[in-house]
């Protein structure tokens, strides 16, 4: 089991435990997904057609003080080992994302 953080549409962060592979991480974000957010030390799942779908807006995401986008639909937070094969947070990790991603507004380093 991987643990990893689900955060949903107008909600709080949810630390989730959930079966590794491909057709768990499609569930959980409702859709083929794709990872196209640049986080230093997790991996952003998301769904790949969310803004096109009718799923609503997640979360805001900015760098230096501006709008760079909006997130739609739920969002899968996970990590990676020196492979790139999908794996637990960290404790450390879960308590950071958990943290960050309970605002509405996301400031990027």
């Amino acid at each position: 089991m991987i643990k990893g953080i689900l955060v949903k549409p107008h909600e709080l962060p949810e630390l989730i435990e959930f079966k590794h592979g491909y057709k768990e991480m499609q569930k959980l974000v409702e859709g083929n997904f794709e990872m196209p957010y640049l986080f230093n030390d997790v991996d952003i799942v998301v769904n790949e057609e969310g803004k096109f779908n009718g799923s609503p807006p997640n979360r805001f995401l900015y760098y230096q003080g501006h709008l760079v986008d909006i997130i739609f639909g739920n969002i899968l937070i996970v990590d990676t080992n020196e492979d790139g094969e999908t794996v637990s947070l960290s404790d450390r990790k879960i308590k950071k994302y958990m943290e960050v991603f309970s605002s509405q507004h996301i400031f990027l380093d």
